[in-house]
């Protein structure tokens, strides 16, 4: 099957680091053309490490967020005629480590499936704008950090609409609702339909967050969100182990994500932390609370009993 991928990318260093170096290469094996859209100023010396592997490369600071990159590697493949001759359509980004297995038998799988398009996982929840608020309801969406389209989709007038329509947005949240949540909902009101990868936790939210460990070991997830190892969220999930998870079910190679841990770890570490399986255990139980007492628990561990992060 020919493929094309557009792969957003945005570094706080401007760098392309070598963990995104070993996800374009994956990339570009199951793919015929690969654009790169970056949201940084890269130098000479940074865009030379695609010389292999992008077809295109676009760096430009545009503050869209992935998808204004993926709208901007969209029109790279459509302005060049390239859409016309691929089946499908892959919009990825630097927001995962990965892949932590081969992605060819996904995309074997998921060929063979039903779904006009699909994603790695579905969140069931998302949040919608009340009075000025957000608040968290039941809106399925595939989660946007690596999504596929059919011809069908991405050659109709409803996907061209929706991607040449991003633009900037003040308030995250307001990035997530209409371009994360707004694509999925767009597209299944359209008549498509959705498939995901991994339909397992389905009715928890944020799996891919909270419930890590179980998703790589049991249910081959090709994914490890940044965030995590980064400390980003470390009141919702322990990163406890992870090394040994990754090493002992993947052949991924762990350094990659150490050398990048050490650059972009969002806070130190915590010195008095609990037993590793104490604060498993605990944050196994936070993940399948529903989702205001999880948010009520993080707000906990955060503000009473921080022993229990990392």
């Amino acid at each position: 099957m020919k493929r094309a991928a557009v792969f957003a990318h945005y570094d706080k260093d401007n760098l392309i680091d070598d963990y995104v170096i070993y996800y374009l290469r994956a990339l570009k094996s199951v793919c015929n053309k690969l654009v790169f859209v970056s949201c940084c100023e890269l130098s000479e010396k940074e865009k030379s490490k695609l010389i292999d592997i992008a077809d295109f490369v676009i760096c430009e600071k545009h503050e869209e967020y992935d998808f204004g990159s993926y709208k901007r590697g969209y029109l790279c493949l459509k302005n060049n005629g390239i859409l016309e001759n691929i089946e499908s359509l892959i919009f990825s980004n630097d927001s995962c480590y990965g892949p932590l297995f081969e992605l060819e038998p996904i995309f074997t799988k998921m060929d063979d499936s039903d779904g006009d398009f699909w994603g790695i996982t579905k969140n069931k929840f998302g949040m919608r704008r009340h009075n000025d608020k957000y608040v968290v309801c039941v809106r399925p969406h595939l989660q946007s950090y690596f999504l596929v389209f059919s011809y069908r989709v991405f050659n109709s007038n409803v996907f061209d609409h929706f991607i040449c329509g991003v633009k900037k947005e003040k308030i995250k949240d307001d990035i997530i609702i209409n371009y994360e949540i707004g694509l999925s909902e767009t597209l299944v009101n359209a008549g498509f339909v959705s498939n995901e990868y991994i339909k397992a936790f389905y009715r928890f939210n944020h799996v891919i967050l909270s419930l890590w460990r179980p998703l790589v070991v049991k249910y081959k997830m090709p994914f490890l969100k940044c965030s995590l190892i980064r400390l980003v969220n470390k009141n919702i999930a322990t990163i406890a182990g992870w090394k040994s998870v990754i090493t002992k079910h993947t052949a991924y190679p762990v350094e990659l994500i150490e050398n990048n841990q050490a650059r972009t770890l969002v806070c130190a570490f915590n010195k008095y932390t609990l037993p590793k399986g104490i604060k498993i255990l605990c944050f196994n139980i936070m993940a399948i609370l529903p989702g205001i007492l999880k948010r009520k628990a993080s707000c906990i561990v955060k503000n009473y009993f921080p022993c229990f992060t990392d």
